[in-house]
């Protein structure tokens, strides 16, 4: 193999890429200015009301909601919800407790 097969090839397949401030831009082309991302800094909201922000009306909210007696069909501790079977006959309810 000759000199120059190998000299054109190592000009063709760099070992690394050229750095951003080697490559020559125009004059006019200047680096944008970033917009601010919703993770550096900047805490995006639950929709769900968490223990520390539950206000007194979202308590008595739920304690006005309905009471339904049964037996517990199935419970997963883990994940905190389960299915009661109510004592009336009805369709089993979806429970989910949290803290």
């Amino acid at each position: 193999m000759s000199s120059e097969a190998t000299s054109s090839a190592s000009q063709q397949s760099p070992s690394s890429p050229p750095s951003p401030s080697s490559l020559h831009l125009p004059e006019n082309r200047r680096a944008r200015d970033r917009s601010p991302s919703p993770l550096r800094g900047y805490l995006i909201p639950s929709p769900l009301p968490t223990r520390r922000t539950r206000t007194f009306s979202a308590t008595v909210r739920a304690s006005e909601g309905p009471v339904y007696k049964g037996v517990c069909k199935c419970f997963c501790r883990s994940k905190g919800h389960g299915f009661i079977t109510p004592a009336d006959g009805g369709p089993d309810i979806f429970v989910h407790i949290s803290e």
